[in-house]
């Protein structure tokens, strides 16, 4: 699975041709950030004290209109119709909001690139920033609790939860 999603990634941000990053989705401008195995870059964590957050994205793009923050998925099937999942939303959302922050570089939009080469663009509006704000808002309230229960019935989510070995709930 990572040898795909490398396979992926070099095509669509190394490939020579312009043409095949815009096929794909992907702008066109310079990667000056990847958290991935094997890459030629050295990543620090980014940490926002506005947001009180951190973390690192798996590529950043310098394009003309500001940085876009990518996160590679390894689920090969994106949900229909152009959609993307509320998780992935939230995370990309995240990077964008880490980048602005401790960059100071204006954020257009994040992208979210599921293993079967399908891109979602994710908005870095005013909407999204308040969304953002609510979901940190509820994980910070969560945080504190006792305990918490489990929102969602997928074994796959569970299998990488920091949170697994002490869930009373856990589906493995």
């Amino acid at each position: 699975m990572l040898a795909t999603t490398l396979a992926v990634l070099a095509l669509v941000l190394f490939a020579p041709s312009r043409r095949v990053r815009t096929r794909f989705g992907i702008p066109a401008g310079e990667v000056f950030y990847q958290d991935l195995g094997g890459q030629p870059f050295r990543v620090e964590v980014l940490r926002s004290s506005l947001w009180g957050i951190s973390g690192k994205p798996d590529c950043l793009i310098r394009i003309a209109e500001g940085v876009v923050p990518l996160e590679f998925k390894r689920s090969k099937k994106a949900p229909a119709r152009g959609g993307i999942y509320p998780n992935h939303a939230i995370q990309n959302l995240a990077y964008c909001a880490l980048v602005e922050d401790q960059m100071r570089v204006r954020v257009p939009y994040g992208l979210v690139i599921y293993a079967g080469q399908q891109v979602r663009r994710v908005e870095y509006n005013d909407a999204n920033k308040l969304w953002l704000a609510e979901i940190i808002q509820e994980v910070r309230y969560a945080s504190g609790l006792s305990s918490v229960r489990r929102n969602h019935r997928l074994a796959g989510r569970c299998s990488g939860c920091g949170l697994r070995a002490s869930c009373s709930e856990r589906l493995v």
